[in-house]
């Protein structure tokens, strides 16, 4: 008869087995919670991680979440390789079968903030509105230029500009987080990297009244020939101190929430505003508009001509004239039923 052998000899008479046992169950333990995958299945899981949050408290949710299994598997591999520091902030959604390496490499890779993105010729009270929409509290208008002092575009600039025309239009990604300040940093800056080199190539110009026409063309203009050729127009009239007589420019004070009405009646014409370029001879105090890069390529590089009126017909195509003759014949041509 065999005599069998107890646990309890075992651990005495043979230790290697049993620590054998236990290391064979710690690393099977180990690969299964590193490697066997959680199935979520779709739409997923939405999870968002805010800006410098503790790695300890990410891995914590996750877990709770029924992403991973283990918080302390996830902490331990990203501190194994070297990726503890690199999770980012964001929204992040997990579909599918995924094990720990997978989620560790979806959070290294990062995950998405409030992606906005600003079309060409908002004003600043539209921008503020969108963001305001999104759950981002900002009040653009309380700031001015000189409240950056950290960015190259105030040398060039008047400091106490408002900041309206140096909101860069783009696509952006921002957290609930940041500060205001930071949040209107990014276009600041974006403006200083995409716009102020082309500005720079033309030290002879008065780079704030080239900002303001870039604003006018953006919203009297569809076309980058068209705006290109307005700009002269426009700066002809100023040699020859003409009024500009913009209809963008009376419509701008109105703006009060997004969208804007740029349309205007003949009766606005007569408003008392320093944005009434038909009463007022020279540029409006402050650009009416945040243009983009045909804009102010266009205000920066205009085209001579004779002209000195021009029209938009209904396809957006400017019809230009040398006269005031020629000019109402073409308001009575392309515009009047």
């Amino acid at each position: 008869m065999i005599e069998e052998v107890s646990f309890k000899k075992i651990i005495n008479y043979y230790p290697w087995i049993f620590l054998a046992l236990v290391v064979f169950t710690l690393f099977s333990f180990s690969l299964y919670q590193i490697y066997y995958p959680i199935f979520i299945p779709e739409p997923g899981k939405s999870i968002y991680i805010p800006p410098k949050t503790n790695l300890k408290i990410i891995a914590d949710n996750l877990e709770k979440e029924g992403i991973i299994r283990s918080s302390f598997f996830l902490r331990a591999y990203l501190i194994l390789t070297n990726n503890n520091t690199r999770v980012r902030a964001g929204v992040y959604n997990f579909y599918g079968n995924l094990n720990i390496i997978d989620v560790a490499e979806i959070l290294i890779k990062g995950g998405k903030g409030i992606i906005i993105t600003f079309p060409e010729g908002l004003t600043m009270t539209e921008i503020e509105d969108i963001l305001n929409s999104k759950g981002l509290n900002v009040n653009i208008h309380k700031f001015k230029l000189k409240d950056f002092g950290n960015l190259e575009i105030i040398k060039y600039f008047p400091a106490e500009a408002s900041l309206e025309g140096f909101l860069a239009p783009d696509t952006y990604e921002f957290f609930k987080e940041e500060k205001e300040k930071e949040i209107i940093y990014k276009f600041l800056k974006n403006f200083e990297k995409k716009f102020l080199p082309l500005f720079l190539k033309y030290p002879e110009v008065n780079y704030y009244e080239k900002l303001i026409l870039a604003s006018i063309l953006e919203k009297e203009a569809k076309y980058y020939d068209d705006m290109k050729i307005i700009a002269g127009i426009l700066e002809n009239r100023l040699k020859i101190d003409k009024k500009l007589e913009v209809d963008a420019t009376i419509a701008y004070p109105r703006c009060k929430k997004y969208p804007c009405d740029w349309k205007i009646k003949s009766s606005d014409l007569k408003i008392d505003s320093p944005y009434n370029t038909y009463l007022n001879k020279g540029y409006p105090p402050t650009p009416i508009s945040n243009p983009g890069l045909n804009a102010i390529k266009a205000a920066l590089e205009p085209i001579k001509t004779d002209y000195l009126y021009y029209i938009t017909n209904n396809e957006g195509k400017a019809i230009f004239s040398k006269t005031l003759k020629e000019h109402q014949k073409n308001i009575n041509k392309f515009l009047k039923k």
